[in-house]
């Protein structure tokens, strides 16, 4: 697989055109040439970088936050806390719950914004699709505490580049004569 730096900042991953060419080949900005198997595709970098970052960081805050759930909170001692009627359990337990719901609640939410900017990187295609998915879950993200915040801010703003992002357009190649 090679890379090429095309002008603007944009890069072009040249692959091995392993599966039979589809219709939908040159709305995803790719070409080829009848000289060669190799096919040509273009893809939003800087878009799927940050969401990349953003669901990265989402998902590793996550992580610490439902570890906190899970170690410390049932362990502290809660003195002023006045449990509410009916219930038998201690407090730590109480807030480990609302903690560990959170964290895991925000934990899915990171894994579906990585794995789309992990797609869009290989099916640039669809790239609607997974920006609106790295859109959608990294606002929803924020119920998890979105990742120290920063991750879901790139997340969004990458789901957004991801929707405004068009192809280059390739000039039409005239056949030999």
């Amino acid at each position: 697989m090679e890379r090429h730096r095309e002008n603007g900042g944009r890069i072009k991953i040249v692959s091995p055109n392993v599966f039979p060419l589809s219709a939908t080949r040159d709305k995803a900005g790719g070409k080829k040439s009848k000289m060669s198997s190799r096919i040509t595709v273009e893809y939003p970098n800087i878009p799927s970088i940050l969401a990349l970052v953003g669901g990265a960081l989402i998902v590793l805050f996550d992580i610490f936050l439902l570890t906190v759930s899970i170690v410390i909170l049932p362990h502290l001692n809660y003195t002023n806390f006045n449990t509410p009627r009916g219930y038998t359990g201690s407090p730590g337990s109480l807030a480990a719950g609302f903690v560990g719901a959170i964290a895991v609640f925000g934990l899915i939410c990171g894994i579906i914004v990585t794995m789309s900017a992990v797609l869009l990187r290989l099916k640039p295609n669809q790239r609607q699709t997974w920006g609106i998915l790295v859109l959608v879950f990294s606002i929803l993200g924020f119920f998890g505490f979105g990742g120290f915040i920063v991750g879901s801010v790139l997340g969004i703003v990458g789901g957004i580049m991801t929707l405004r992002w068009k192809p280059l357009p390739t000039a039409p190649t005239a056949p030999p004569q």
